[in-house]
């Protein structure tokens, strides 16, 4: 899942938290003048119980509401695929040719450009191997609580990396591949998966996890507020190599809406027209995208974790 993919759009709120008392009790000290003090401490933890068990409640009647919205929202998915007969659609395959490469919507790499992607390619999955992995894992081995999910597909496909590089090639006239190669933020991708009252003290924890094993955060985007994604995504470098990836922070049911809008999601991004149709089309894939999002639990305070992105300096990021 590419950051790009979230942006703020309609606010959404927390699950109601109750005020808390703030009160401060009064006793004259040894002077005889009366002065606040920090309230009992017993009190204190029992204001805090209370709290965090409203907070559980409150979520926990959210989270059942999105557990029965799911299968109505996979239904409502059938009939789209129905309706565009997706599964109908053949979608062209990638092809080599003489050397080079030809992938969907017309996107082609001349025999050089493909040769130096694939060498690009090969030494990012080495720094992966060697530097980035071991340093993920061992962040997941910090907390038992929360874990890795789609290890699997920690390397984008091949052909997927080729298409969007296409892109830039075809969109920025002389960058090179191996230019638009480094700016690929998700070449390597992991997600961690949290509780969900545990979920922003877990993301914080996290990416002080990350930071403390040398890796530089490069850039963060909460999209919690989006109705067409919902999640925190943070880019980050490799700083010997310069190899970027991608870390994603869900919840059980933000990583659900992410899978089962994928997609709907793919398909507003590789269609190839501007046709009235074809924008109707995605106009229709966005409100199913909305429809899931919107009945999303939002993790308590997670509005609160604000983005982040490494200040520039001679020009780059440092």
């Amino acid at each position: 899942m590419e950051i790009e993919r979230g942006h703020a759009d309609a606010p959404r709120h927390a699950p109601h938290q109750p005020e808390r008392e703030n009160r401060t009790d009064e006793h004259p000290d040894a002077d005889g003048d009366g002065e606040s003090v920090l309230a009992d401490p017993e009190r204190l933890d029992c204001e805090h119980r209370a709290y965090r068990a409203i907070v559980g409640r409150d979520y926990g009647v959210a989270r059942d509401q999105w557990a029965e919205a799911v299968p109505g929202l996979r239904a409502a998915w059938e009939k789209i695929r129905e309706k565009y007969e997706y599964s109908q659609r053949k979608e062209p395959i990638p092809q080599p040719d003489n050397g080079g490469w030809h992938g969907k919507g017309d996107r082609a790499l001349d025999a050089a450009q493909n040769d130096e992607i694939d060498r690009g390619y090969a030494r990012i999955r080495e720094v992966a191997e060697q530097t980035i992995i071991p340093g993920v894992l061992s962040v997941e081995a910090d907390d038992p609580t929360r874990r890795l999910v789609g290890f699997d597909n920690r390397f984008k496909g091949k052909d997927r990396l080729k298409e969007k590089i296409a892109d830039e090639i075809r969109s920025t006239p002389g960058t090179t591949p191996t230019q638009a190669l480094a700016v690929v933020p998700d070449a390597v991708r992991f997600t961690y998966l949290y509780s969900e009252t545990a979920y922003v003290a877990g993301t914080r924890n996290d990416v002080a996890g990350l930071e403390a094993r040398g890796f530089v955060q490069v850039e963060r985007r909460n999209t919690w507020t989006s109705d067409q994604y919902k999640g925190i995504n943070a880019r980050w470098r490799e700083p010997k190599s310069g190899v970027l990836f991608e870390v994603q922070f869900h919840t059980q049911a933000s990583h659900e809406a992410k899978e089962l809008t994928h997609k709907a999601y793919e398909r507003i991004r590789t269609r190839a027209e501007e046709t009235l149709e074809a924008n109707r089309e995605a106009a229709e894939l966005k409100e199913f995208q909305r429809e899931v999002n919107v009945k999303l639990p939002i993790p308590p305070g997670v509005t609160e974790y604000e983005d982040y992105r490494l200040e520039r300096r001679n020009g780059r990021g440092d």
